[in-house]
């Protein structure tokens, strides 16, 4: 199906190339962090000698520093600036989305089931529950809205588990007793995942306790709060156009980035003094809050120098590439989880425990590339990756256009 204007209809909304950029650097931190982690296999490595013990150093290194946890706070800030841009061309147009839209998270939610059969940590089904909340806040006032976003970045529960501690809130029950310790969630075994078997009884534990394990960790671990709080921001972002026009607000991101980069400083060197000056509990507990600051103030500062650098005139940079894969982002997403559990799983080739993080980190990084020049290549044909093509055609209930036209 080629693509047809319908004449008299109003010209397409130009795209703003630097949030194509955003998601495919998030895209490539996702994968680094998940091939580490053999997508959750969790399996103990063989130690390493020589060059190859120096190169693992130097992955765990930018694995922890870098990429873990950032990633996804990057990807949630821009899911949450999408819905916003989506919604906002729609009414422009004098169409109301919401109701459409509640039926696209439905729809990502059910594909996200569909990838958990491959992989328990599967963040779809997470964005296509969570995103009702903005679908029920794209209404409300930007005060609210900037209460809201404070209010979960703060990271509430983390914050009470702290004064807890401290003696400060006698009457919170810590979060640490809120799940029985004996439950499948607390910590399922994965063996069915690395030994040799069939794909269906990965899939059913991916679908069972995986699912439970997941959802655990996005209680406990704050992430679910960080998460809402991100989508809150990105549609914040969309209503302040922080992003239209980037090239010629830059210093605009000079102040964000010299902000965050100071704030992310502050917090690191807090959480490095004090949890060494503190009992084990309460500096486990502020460690833990002071980190999800600091990984807040990172990503910050990584999307401002991103749109400095990115938006620079002149600089040799892949910008073209990246701008293909962010393109694709849900079938770029889904097909690194089918490539890597074959690879990593028993099912598969099992040979995760033969590829530590630097040889983990190498595969991510040319799994990547391999995906962003395939893109590059299909979007000379095609307005769509496969996955987002599908997507939109089951959101809007008839075909939408696929192939371009050809001159």
């Amino acid at each position: 199906m080629t693509a047809r204007i319908p004449a008299g209809a109003p010209p397409r909304a130009a795209r703003i190339t630097i949030l194509d950029i955003l998601r495919a650097l998030a895209l490539l931190g996702i994968v680094i962090v998940h091939a580490h982690d053999h997508f959750n296999l969790y399996l103990p490595m063989p130690p390493a000698e020589g060059w190859q013990a120096a190169a693992n150093s130097a992955a765990d290194w930018a694995y922890e520093h870098l990429f873990v946890s950032k990633s996804f706070l990057l990807f949630s800030f821009l899911f949450g600036l999408s819905f916003f841009i989506q919604l906002d061309r729609q009414e422009q147009k004098g169409v109301d989305f919401r109701k459409r839209f509640m039926w696209r998270l439905a729809l990502l939610f059910l594909l996200g089931l569909a990838h958990t059969l491959f992989y328990d940590g599967d963040i779809l089904t997470i964005f296509g529950v969570l995103g009702f909340a903005l679908v029920a806040l794209y209404k409300r006032g930007t005060p609210l809205l900037v209460i809201l976003c404070l209010l979960c970045l703060m990271q509430p529960v983390a914050f009470m588990d702290t004064l807890s501690r401290a003696g400060l809130a006698d009457l919170w029950p810590h979060s640490s007793g809120w799940f029985h310790p004996a439950s499948p969630a607390a910590g399922p075994s994965r063996e069915c995942l690395s030994a040799p078997g069939s794909w269906g009884e990965a899939a059913l534990w991916n679908l069972t306790q995986g699912q439970a394990g997941k959802w655990q960790f996005f209680l406990l671990s704050g992430r679910i709060w960080q998460t809402l709080g991100l989508f809150i921001l990105g549609m914040l972002a969309g209503r302040w156009q922080v992003f239209v026009d980037a090239p010629n607000k830059r210093r605009l991101f000079l102040r964000m980035l010299g902000i965050s980069g100071t704030l992310f400083l502050a917090l690191l060197a807090a959480r490095l003094l004090l949890t060494s000056r503190l009992d084990s509990a309460l500096g486990t507990d502020a460690g833990h809050l002071l980190h999800q600051w600091e990984n807040l103030a990172y990503t910050a500062a990584f999307v401002s120098a991103a749109v400095l650098l990115f938006t620079h005139p002149g600089l040799p940079l892949p910008s073209r590439l990246l701008t293909s894969a962010g393109k694709c982002t849900l079938t770029c997403y889904v097909s690194q989880t089918l490539v890597f559990t074959f690879l990593f799983f028993g099912w598969g080739l099992g040979l995760a425990q033969g590829m530590g993080p630097w040889a983990c980190l190498c595969a991510a990084v040319a799994v990547f590339l391999l995906q962003a020049w395939a893109c590059r290549l299909w979007l000379t044909r095609f307005l769509y990756g496969p996955l987002e093509w599908l997507w939109r055609t089951a959101t809007m209930c008839r075909m939408q256009p696929f192939r371009k036209r050809m001159p």
